[in-house]
């Protein structure tokens, strides 16, 4: 009976070493193809061509591009809005001709005209121009003439003309403008505008 229970306990024994050394050998070998499958994708990583990873662009873009270069203009609808809604013979006439006058020899001067080609600022005018009413444009035919008169005489003498400058809200010893950016101006508009028809 002892003898039994003492064989009994040694066959236990053995298929119990047996299967530890079974387990043993299967993490072994689970944990040898965890590392095998990881290895090809390590070396994939590092073989991948340069040319798939992200590009770097910081630095490309050039943050002082400025926009008002030599072939565009800015800023030309605000320049000529004094210029429209009026014509000679409506009240106040005379005092919206040099305002309309001072505005665009500012916005000539600021926008440095004389620099700019004539393609660019014929571009920028007539854009500006087909965009009006026919009614718009008829009043700025008739304007047209009187608010050149006024920046011809700004040029020739601002201070002259301080009292009218004044009365529309604008200092002339704070005007800053060139007969240079105006003409550059002038010589593109002047022969753009259509003969008044006379309506104002």
């Amino acid at each position: 009976m002892t003898q039994k229970h003492i064989l009994s306990l040694l066959v236990s024994a053995a298929l119990l070493c047996g299967l530890l050394a079974g387990c043993s050998n299967t993490n072994g070998d689970a944990s040898h193809a965890s590392s095998s499958a990881s290895e090809p994708s390590s070396v994939s990583s590092e073989s991948a061509p340069s040319s798939t990873a992200q590009a770097d662009t910081s630095g490309l873009f050039n943050k002082d591009f400025d926009e008002n270069s030599l072939f565009s203009v800015d800023g030309t609808a605000a320049a000529f809005e004094p210029s429209l809604g009026w014509g000679p013979g409506v009240s106040g006439c005379s005092l919206k001709s040099v305002q309309a006058a001072a505005t665009l020899l500012v916005w000539a001067d600021e926008a440095n005209l004389s620099a700019r080609t004539e393609t660019a600022i014929e571009d920028a005018y007539t854009q500006w121009y087909d965009n009006l009413s026919d009614s718009e444009q008829e009043g700025f035919a008739e304007a047209w003439p009187m608010i050149k008169d006024d920046a011809a005489a700004l040029l020739e003498d601002k201070d002259a003309m301080a009292g009218r400058l004044e009365d529309v809200g604008l200092d002339a010893k704070k005007l800053t403008f060139s007969e240079k950016d105006w003409n550059a101006l002038e010589d593109v508009v002047d022969p753009l505008v259509p003969e008044a028809k006379g309506e104002y």
